[in-house]
């Protein structure tokens, strides 16, 4: 309706315009209104043109996007591709998973409790009876037991994401035998980010604004995954063209956990969908409020110590220490209950030979089971992929598992920026020294610094000296963010000095420089303008917010000082331009001050009080540069510019009311500058994509779309997250060592 109208709008305007264009340029004369903007017409008659068109196209395109959708959907070559880009999905997750080393048949159990089925499927069928699953049934032919709408529950690592893979396969195969078979399409729920109130054109009138949402979601995971355009995939949708196989409810934010029955059951009532499997880890699924509405579940079983040593004996000699520490602690019979773990399992000792395992220690908890099944995959060597040092890879691994699992459900891998606020519980002594004895000082000392040396080159070392004291007085002023920490070692402490002082060097330098010779360029009324309503609006602003008398009180005087004294310099002193520039230089410079002390600071976690503060040293270490600078490059020690310096503590003083107003650029700021820590000191890499390929290669992570990738298991995951990097480090440089140690005997 909107894009209607404007189109009524825009040829209603051009027709009115066009007549007056033609007028004009036939000898004839516009209306005295219009006169003076005569010379527009026929632009502006050419812009209404191009926007008429522009929208007319839109609103033609969005009317025949049904059609071309269900043309576009028909297209005979479309299915082969996307059963061709399905396969392949489904070979690089199984090729990036640990299933591919342990292959076993997985026992299932019936669980019809766990789910309520809809009216439709309560009929009985034609024989009478109702169909249960067979004995050491496979997954597809469980799933053809059960109807095609089935639910798969287990323990954590019991195999649930594999079973389906399996099932998708299968399907799969069957969709290529059978045109008239669905393509399978396999959705990790993680991705799922809850209910979505706003609607859309493209949505369907008749969907409820959850289902609408949740439609929406899969067609553009679809599109991610598999390439599949989002109005074909509403169209397979709804003629029943597609499997949809969910797997993870239990990933999904527990919030919107509950909305996730409601959405599939009026999915299964407004489109086709012949076939619906979903997975859930056991204990998340008896949390939910209301079961799923399938035809049946089953549960699968935990691994029986005979599967174990069978699938020990079939692999023969490489798993020889693995069934050695077995036999020599009892307590990991308990462990190796799951294909996850025997996985774990088999990979930690894969290749080790049994009397080392027996002469050595071996894991007797879940944790110590992990750190060898990590210590072992992270010291193998792969030409293929590029290298990290142990302790680089490790807490990067470590940031990354704290970032995903206080993200409920984010399978996004390593971040480019991580929000400083709060930091999601990490605890990094190391950044916030970094951030508190290093960054701060250097920043607000290359401030100063940069400023104080634009200021004495254009009005003196007096108005260069008065930056400096203003600036230190405005450091101190509190909030004072720094805090006094102890020194971590191996921190890049002088390259990140250097760094942060440059930057805030160049910052200042040139803000102050840029502020400064504006205004001195303007008109003296312009910038007496420009100034006076900057301050107007900010002591305004004040003035709103502010509660009690006595902080208004106090407003309204040092606006009266501000005001006073400007009219005084202006109509007594022989240099107003002066002034006028240095009272902006002292504005911006006052302002930069404000922006660092507002950088998120509140990630720390533990201070000393008997580290000294050296604020004070660092600030006037960039004052005294800067005079040294100007007086090398030839500056006049004894010439100065009162009217300059009394600038100068005017802009200061007339920016203090900006203290409880946010800082602009501070969040972005902060974003970068922590992020460069973190790279700085190995919690996050510097070529993110290389390290993805890097974990992905040694099965700590895997890759489940274009640029996404998630840990191999939510347990390695947890691990990864309540570990201490740097020990689990030493133990990886431990193993390494060990490895060379018998390649050179």
């Amino acid at each position: 309706m909107l894009r209607v109208v404007l189109v009524v709008l825009t040829l209603s305007l051009t027709l009115v315009l066009l007549p007056i264009a033609i007028n004009v340029g036939t000898g004839g004369t516009a209306p005295a209104f219009l006169a003076p903007y005569v010379d527009w017409t026929w632009p502006a008659i050419g812009v209404l043109w191009l926007i008429a068109i522009v929208t007319g196209v839109w609103e033609l395109r969005s009317r025949r996007t049904g059609t071309l959708s269900i043309r576009s959907a028909d297209q005979p070559r479309n299915r082969p591709n996307a059963l061709a880009r399905v396969d392949r999905y489904l070979s690089e997750r199984v090729a990036g998973s640990l299933a591919q080393y342990t292959r076993l048949a997985l026992d299932l159990d019936e669980s019809p409790d766990a789910v309520v089925r809809p009216y439709d499927l309560l009929v009985q069928p034609l024989h009478g009876t109702e169909p249960e699953i067979r004995e050491n049934a496979d997954i597809a032919k469980a799933f053809d037991d059960l109807q095609d709408s089935m639910l798969i529950l287990g323990a954590p690592g019991a195999g649930k994401t594999t079973l389906l893979l399996d099932l998708a396969r299968t399907l799969a195969a069957n969709a290529r035998n059978d045109p008239d078979q669905p393509i399978p399409v396999l959705v990790d729920l993680s991705g799922w980010t809850g209910p979505i109130t706003t609607r859309r054109e493209d949505d369907d009138p008749g969907d409820s604004p959850l289902l609408a949402g949740f439609v929406r979601w899969l067609l553009r995971d679809l599109h991610s995954r598999y390439q599949i355009p989002a109005a074909v995939g509403r169209v397979w949708l709804r003629r029943g063209k597609l499997a949809l196989l969910l797997d993870g409810v239990d990933e999904i934010a527990l919030q919107h956990r509950v909305k996730l029955a409601p959405a599939l059951e009026e999915l299964q009532q407004r489109y086709l969908v012949g076939q619906l499997a979903v997975t859930c880890r056991i204990a998340d699924y008896a949390r939910l409020p209301q079961p799923l509405k399938l035809y049946g579940a089953v549960r699968i079983r935990p691994l029986t110590r005979r599967q174990v040593l069978d699938y020990f004996t079939s692999v023969g000699a490489e798993l020889a220490g693995a069934r050695a520490a077995m036999e020599q602690d009892d307590d990991l019979w308990d462990l190796i209950t799951s294909p996850l773990m025997l996985n774990v399992m088999a990979l930690a000792y894969q290749g080790r030979d049994a009397e080392e395992v027996a002469a050595g220690a071996v894991a007797d908890h879940r944790r110590d089971l992990f750190d060898t099944f990590l210590s072992e995959v992270l010291s193998r060597h792969r030409p293929a992929s590029r290298q990290y040092d142990s302790r680089t890879a490790l807490r990067s691994l470590w940031c990354l598992a704290w970032w995903t699992r206080t993200r409920a459900g984010d399978r996004t891998a390593v971040p480019r920026w991580l929000t400083p606020n709060g930091w999601y519980g990490l605890s990094l002594p190391s950044i916030g020294y970094l951030v508190h004895r290093v960054c701060l000082p250097a920043l607000f000392a290359g401030l100063v610094g940069g400023a104080a040396l634009a200021i004495t080159a254009l009005y003196g070392v007096l108005a260069g000296v008065a930056v400096g004291a203003t600036s230190l007085l405005l450091v101190h002023i509190r909030p004072r963010p720094w805090q006094p920490l102890r020194k971590s070692p191996g921190q890049p402490s002088a390259l990140v000095a250097a760094a942060m002082t440059a930057t805030g060097a160049v910052a200042g330098f040139a803000s102050a420089l840029a502020g400064a010779a504006v205004f001195a360029a303007l008109p003296r009324w312009l910038a007496l303008l420009l100034l006076a309503g900057a301050v107007t609006a900010s002591y305004g602003f004040e003035l709103i917010v502010s509660n009690g008398p006595r902080r208004r009180a106090l407003l309204l005087a040092r606006l009266a000082v501000v005001t006073v004294g400007t009219t005084l310099v202006l109509t007594q002193l022989d240099h107003p331009d002066a002034f006028l520039a240095s009272a902006a230089a002292g504005l911006i410079v006052a302002q930069g001050i404000r922006v660092v002390k507002a950088l998120p600071m509140d990630h720390l976690v533990r201070q000393y009080d008997d580290a000294r503060d050296l604020m004070d040293l660092w600030v006037v270490a960039g004052l005294a540069a800067a005079v040294t600078v100007a007086l090398a490059l030839g500056a006049n020690p004894a010439w100065t510019q009162l009217e300059a310096i009394l600038g100068i503590v005017t802009g200061v003083v007339a920016a203090k009311a900006w203290r409880r107003r946010p800082a602009l650029f501070a969040g972005p700021i902060s974003r970068l500058m922590h992020g460069l820590l973190l790279r700085w000191t190995g919690y996050l890499p510097w070529r993110r994509r290389a390290f993805l390929q890097y974990a992905a290669d040694r099965y700590v992570l895997t890759r489940t779309g274009r640029g996404e990738y998630a840990f191999i298991h939510l347990l390695v995951r947890d691990h990864l997250a309540e570990c201490e990097p740097d020990l689990l480090a030493a133990k990886v440089d431990q193993r390494i060592a060990s490895r060379k140690q018998r390649s050179t005997r």
